[in-house]
């Protein structure tokens, strides 16, 4: 009887369970879409009275986020303090949108992400557009060593990593590293590279990538995930993205699935993710039940 009990333990010692049922985890997200705050004949980021407000307002619509993206040429150092006193008081991570930071006669472009309580983390970017060449006269340079990317943080017990890509360089950098979150503040006018690009590392990597637009010209802010029909059919009646995204023949494109927030204008939205289980199946019945993938919360015009 004794052999057969150490048997039994020394086999439940070694077994594993080959299905292990994800466990929800829920965070809450801003994103906000702003027009440029670049000025275009003195190549300068101008915090005005009015935008200051709009900026205030943002960070009080985000009490309770655990991360917060705005989007690219809306930061400058007058901003550093207000920042990192919010993302102390409130535990959230601010992803700044982007800077310029000197460097002789030129500029680097940079993404600042304050943390709570700590020291500021600069994300560079490494590739510069054909326009913003142009914009600056070729003052803006690409960053020529390396970038920190990843950063993971812990919250509530749990250990969650994200990245950070500013524009164009989420298009050509290399992406071979998994991170639960990807966010890309943005100057895009015609985002289809964006879009193929975020459709394939959400749905290869089962994560979630996080758009964040200027509103210049109705620029679109997109975000990525994957998704079902049930979740499409509610957030296009949230007026969150369209019913059916289609080619010039009326077929669904690849992004169809994937596509969980579009939208245009000065605007901020909130939701939940769930990066506990970040996909979901193409049916919504379960035995097990669980908290959905996305679960919009609140949006705002500025």
């Amino acid at each position: 009887m004794r052999v057969k009990l150490n048997l039994m333990l020394k086999l439940s010692n070694m077994s594993k369970l080959v299905y292990q049922a994800p466990q929800d985890y829920l965070i809450e997200v801003s994103i906000c879409s702003l027009t440029s705050f670049l000025n275009l004949n003195n190549f300068s980021i101008e915090i005005s009275t009015e935008r200051m407000l709009k900026i205030e307002s943002i960070l009080n619509n985000s009490i309770g986020c655990r991360f917060l993206m705005f989007p690219e040429y809306t930061f400058s150092e007058e901003l550093i303090t207000p920042f990192q006193n919010f993302a102390n008081a409130n535990n959230c991570i601010i992803i700044g949108g982007s800077g310029l930071e000197p460097i002789e006669n030129n500029f680097y472009a940079y993404c600042p992400i304050f943390l709570p309580n700590q020291e500021i983390i600069k994300v560079y970017k490494k590739r510069i557009t054909d326009d913003e060449k142009l914009y600056s006269s070729g003052r803006i340079i690409d960053f020529p060593n390396e970038v920190q990317r990843q950063t993971r943080v812990e919250i509530e017990g749990y250990s969650i990593s994200f990245s950070v890509y500013v524009c164009y360089d989420f298009i050509i950098e290399n992406k071979n590293e998994r991170t639960d979150l990807v966010f890309v503040p943005q100057y895009e006018s015609s985002p289809e590279r964006f879009i193929n690009e975020s459709d394939k590392i959400s749905r290869g990597y089962n994560n979630f990538v996080l758009g964040a637009n200027n509103s210049d010209e109705n620029q679109r802010s997109l975000g990525f995930a994957t998704i079902n029909n049930t979740i499409i059919a509610a957030l296009n009646q949230r007026n969150w993205r369209q019913a059916v995204y289609n080619d010039g023949e009326g077929k669904p494109l690849n992004h169809h699935h994937s596509i969980f927030y579009d939208i245009q204008g000065e605007k901020q939205i909130k939701f939940r993710l769930n990066v506990g289980k970040p996909f979901s199946f193409p049916i919504t019945f379960s035995l097990e039940g669980g908290e959905p993938l996305i679960i919009p919360i609140s949006e705002y015009n500025l």
